[in-house]
């Protein structure tokens, strides 16, 4: 069974605050917070019993040293690109309140120090936050340079990074499409006039350093652009020749094409933007045609992409119009699609292996808003907020149900703050996740293992793998205690559970925890301290 991405079912979403007063017994806190995570059900119960103690004793403990305020969507922010035309750039800022709704980050909005171009191509992602260290960026299509942010992660506020803007060395006229990879080292803008990308390494503080070579030629106007989850490749819609083209990104950041790249997406339309599952295994391309029409490919362990006509989405005209943008639920199972001539946004159910199809009453109408553009789900996907670019910068927003089925938000629209010259194409939602990471740890069962979110851990000495989704996870401070099924390498059912100490800067005191119980009763447990990689933690 392969992982189907994240489900979190989080303490903020009960809205429950936890207060620890240090004079009461360790052992009645660690009871209390026992009993909270028995009320969401019978399954974590079991599931804790696969925790090795001493990492209880350590949730225990940030339990005790913290008075922990949980929350639902209110830590989640939405970022937008306003792209200013000819003038000033900024940047809106929304914190997401209870229920969904937007309200303006106090100091919002927040100038990019360079200048928009006022339209373009809607599937150039213009704004984008890093996964880790909390920065932001916000490309200036007017003045081809990019404004550098680091993000309050509690309050939503910006701080402009010092030296910003940061040149391109590129045209952007048209777009400057922004991705940054995993582990936030390297971040790549697509200049859509000069036909090339500029590669940068992103400093401690946010400050971006062009790459030796950079700005990479690529021979088509780049529009979508992604990291895959996994950091190896760069994915990029090229719309003139309705092709993907695929990049290998080496230790250093630099970009290599992989062998055979640009890919036709073998389909009428032009290729407009880029999704990759959680696994880096699928990529979804959507299409500017007539009717909803998406590409799917596998993505080969080299980069190469192999498309299956069969996966190939294209229904009816009615379905949608002008499909520039996709975006993927949290947890791989549905894939949002925003019509921009019809005013819609589809909803395609995503099976096993990336086969297609449409959501009941799908699409479903942009309702207050017009011509839908970016869009992007809040880390539980429970919600997602989609740009207008018709009338200016108005940004819908909408529940996710179980189904995948959308209904409007309370008080949707929400107005960006923007000097009403721009086209509003881009925005961002940050955090996108609320644990994320890769790397290797020594375990204390004596062996090596290596461990990725979504999950995955394998020991590579002793042949023991498994493969999950992420069904639950608890934060506490930099903590998460995360649990969820999978299989083993021979398909054997399990259900895990693992603790994660991360944020560290010294790769060292950064802790991943695992233990799983089989269908068949076999158990497995290793606990370490990280050697390389990342964990990165939301609170």
């Amino acid at each position: 069974m392969e992982a189907r991405g994240r489900v979190p079912i989080t303490v903020q979403q009960v809205r429950m605050r936890i207060s620890v007063v240090a004079a009461r017994p360790f052992l009645t806190h660690r009871f209390n917070y026992l009993a909270a995570v028995r009320s969401q059900g019978e399954r974590m119960k079991a599931l804790l019993k696969c925790v090795p103690a001493a990492f209880l004793v350590i949730f225990g403990f940030l339990l005790l040293t913290a008075n922990v305020q949980a929350q639902d969507e209110a830590t989640t922010f939405v970022y937008t690109n306003d792209n200013n035309d000819n003038t000033p750039n900024t940047v809106t800022a929304f914190s997401v309140e209870p229920g969904g709704a937007l309200i303006p980050v106090p100091g919002s909005p927040f100038m990019t120090k360079g200048t928009g171009f006022g339209l373009g191509f809607s599937g150039s992602h213009r704004v984008t936050a890093t996964i880790t260290r909390d920065f932001l960026y916000a490309a200036n299509e007017g003045s081809n340079d990019i404004g550098a942010f680091s993000i309050d992660p509690t309050s939503g506020f910006l701080t402009p990074v010092p030296g910003m803007p940061f040149a391109t060395r590129g045209s952007g006229a048209g777009g400057i499409s922004l991705a940054a990879t995993p582990n936030g080292m390297f971040l790549y803008a697509g200049n859509f006039f000069s036909k090339n990308i500029s590669a940068f390494r992103i400093g401690p503080h946010g400050e971006l350093t062009p790459l030796a070579g950079s700005p990479f030629p690529i021979g088509d106007s780049p529009t979508g652009m992604k990291v895959t989850p996994n950091g190896k490749f760069l994915a990029v819609a090229l719309p003139v020749y309705d092709s993907v083209a695929m990049f290998t990104i080496s230790p250093s950041g630099a970009l290599g094409s992989v062998t055979g790249s640009p890919f036709p997406a073998g389909d009428s339309g032009q290729s407009m933007d880029v999704d990759i599952n959680c696994t880096s295994n699928l990529l979804f391309d959507t299409k500017f045609a007539a009717g909803t029409t998406v590409s799917v490919f596998t993505i080969n362990s080299n980069g190469a992409l192999s498309l299956d006509p069969t996966f190939t989405f294209t229904p009816a005209n009615g379905a949608g119009n002008g499909s520039e943008v996709g975006v993927l639920s949290p947890d791989n199972q549905h894939l949002f699609v925003s019509n921009q001539f019809s005013n819609t946004i589809t909803s395609l159910d995503v099976a096993s292996g990336g086969s297609l199809s449409a959501e009941t009453n799908s699409p479903f109408l942009n309702s207050k808003g017009s011509s839908p553009t970016g869009m992007s789900t809040n880390p539980e996907g429970t919600l997602l907020y989609v740009a207008n670019s018709v009338p200016i910068g108005l940004v819908t927003g909408f529940h996710i149900n179980g189904d995948g089925g959308l209904s409007s938000v309370m008080g949707s629209p929400f107005l960006t703050q923007g000097n009403g010259t721009g086209v509003l194409e881009s925005l961002t939602v940050f955090p996108s996740e609320p644990v994320g990471g890769e790397g290797d740890e020594f375990g204390n069962d004596g062996h090596k293992g290596h461990f990725k979110f979504e999950m995955e851990f394998a020991e590579p000495d002793t042949g023991e793998k498994m493969r999950g989704r992420v069904d639950a996870v608890n934060v506490v401070m930099n903590a998460a205690l995360i649990s969820g099924s999978g299989t083993l390498l021979d398909g054997t059912p399990l259900h895990y559970t693992a603790l994660v100490v991360g944020n560290a800067p010294v790769i060292g005191a950064n802790n991943f925890t695992i233990s799983w119980v089989t269908s068949t009763g076999s158990t497995f447990r290793t606990s370490g301290a990280l050697t390389d990689g990342y964990i990165v933690v939301h609170p």
